[in-house]
């Protein structure tokens, strides 16, 4: 494979952080065994004080430079830090990134200084220039415009939840959902989305809707990928699971509505011997009082609710568990299920967003995503299914840990890879 000169932009950078920041982290790194890479990221994220240049100078001063890597700190642009101040008013009454518009702006603001960024280093340097992090389709920057072969993702936040799953989660979260949806349709519609769809060489998605949706602006053009990976540090093991013991089934993450445990809740209730399992909940949130609440109106004795642990402590309860049961239905590639696989434990999802590409029928079981009430029965008649067939825990579970090596960090990084090589004349 010809070593091609790649620049990668990377708004989220560390190596001591998850999520999209382990992304960017994960991918450039690996990268350079390949290419030459130079990633262009943000000094620190805008609503928080947490500098990737220092983590990112930290790793360097221990471990050493890493050879075909170049690291280009952008500076949040003192719009973008206006944007932030004034959406940290607002973080007492939302969540997450605050309210989305301010931040995509203010997010909108740092591309265009990355671009600039760009143009500064000369493009007659670069031969792929990639849009990596952040995941969202909402605003894919503009190296796009700069002529040079571009390939953008993996990317998601496309898909809508239907309107019986927000109900499900009270007034907010159908309000919010609702308004949700207006933006994803009100963008996917925007030309600049489609620009930039057209002018990219490949894109990756994190799901099969969000692939059919860039392939019905350009056939072929998307490839199906998740943006996440099994965590190195977890080394994984066969279950077997032989029907003397409970068996243990694990959940983890925030206690919000879009998380949904109360359809996990529900379905244990229905079970003609809810004896015959136990449920370790890892996790809080703003749902926790109700959710604990509903278990008791239920009568489920066999929960223990653990609260947040530390990462560690948490990783050991879920190796403790038989399976893990993941009941969201909005997620792009949720790392909780990744580290599932990782530790070779079979899943029970929904068949929905980046669950559907994660989980196989050789490492899990997948739920139907109609509706509340069939969400309920499929998660009980799948926990049924396991403990009437002990010996398909341990086929999951040989399942799983095949899967996870092939959705490796590596795994992405090479294709890629192969990906710059064959469009880039």
């Amino acid at each position: 494979m010809k070593r091609l000169r790649v620049l990668i932009s990377s708004h989220e950078f560390s190596p001591d952080q998850g999520s999209e920041c382990a992304v960017g982290w994960n991918i450039a790194t690996r990268m350079a065994e390949y290419h030459d890479v130079t990633v262009l990221c943000a000094d620190g994220p805008a609503l928080y004080s947490n500098s990737y240049r220092d983590a990112v100078t930290r790793y360097f001063g221990r471990n050493g430079a890493i050879p075909g890597l170049r690291v280009i700190f952008v500076e949040q642009p003192p719009e973008t830090l206006r944007l932030a101040r004034l959406n940290r008013k607002l973080m007492s009454f939302t969540k997450g990134v605050g309210w989305q518009p301010l931040y995509y702006l203010g997010l909108d603001h740092w591309h265009r200084a990355t671009l600039r960024k760009a143009l500064e280093l000369g493009l007659h340097n670069f031969d792929a220039v990639h849009q990596l992090t952040p995941i969202s389709f909402l605003r894919p920057g503009y190296l796009w415009t700069t002529g040079v072969p571009f390939f953008w993702g993996p990317l998601g936040g496309m898909c809508k939840v239907p309107r019986v799953y927000a109900r499900s989660g009270g007034i907010n979260s159908l309000i919010f959902e609702t308004l949700r949806s207006v933006n994803i349709d009100r963008q996917l519609r925007a030309s600049r989305f489609r620009d930039t769809v057209r002018a990219a060489k490949r894109i990756w998605t994190v799901s099969d809707d969000e692939r059919g949706i860039v392939n019905s602006l350009v056939a072929g053009k998307a490839l199906p990928m998740l943006d996440t990976a099994p965590p190195k540090a977890i080394a994984g093991r066969l279950r077997n699971w032989d029907a003397t013991t409970p068996l243990r089934l694990c959940w983890s993450g925030r206690h919000d509505a879009r998380k949904a445990l109360p359809l996990l809740l529900q379905a244990l209730a229905r079970l003609p011997e809810p004896q015959l399992v136990t449920l370790d909940v890892l996790g809080t949130g703003n749902e926790t009082g109700s959710w604990q609440e509903l278990a008791r109106q239920l009568s489920l004795s066999g929960i223990s609710w653990h609260g947040n642990l530390p990462y560690h402590e948490a990783l050991k309860t879920m190796d403790r568990a038989d399976v893990l049961v993941h009941t969201s239905y909005k997620e792009a590639a949720s790392m909780v299920v990744l580290e599932a696989l990782g530790w070779g434990m079979p899943v029970i999802c929904h068949d929905a967003c980046g669950m559907a590409l994660a989980i196989e029928e050789s490492c899990g079981i997948k739920i139907p995503f109609v509706d509340p009430k069939r969400s309920i029965e499929g998660f009980r008649d799948a926990i049924e299914r396991l403990l009437r067939n002990p010996e398909l825990v341990g086929r999951l579970s040989e399942g799983a840990l095949r899967r996870a090596s092939a959705l490796s960090w590596e795994a992405k990084v090479k294709e890629f890879a192969e990906a710059y090589g064959k469009f880039v004349s």
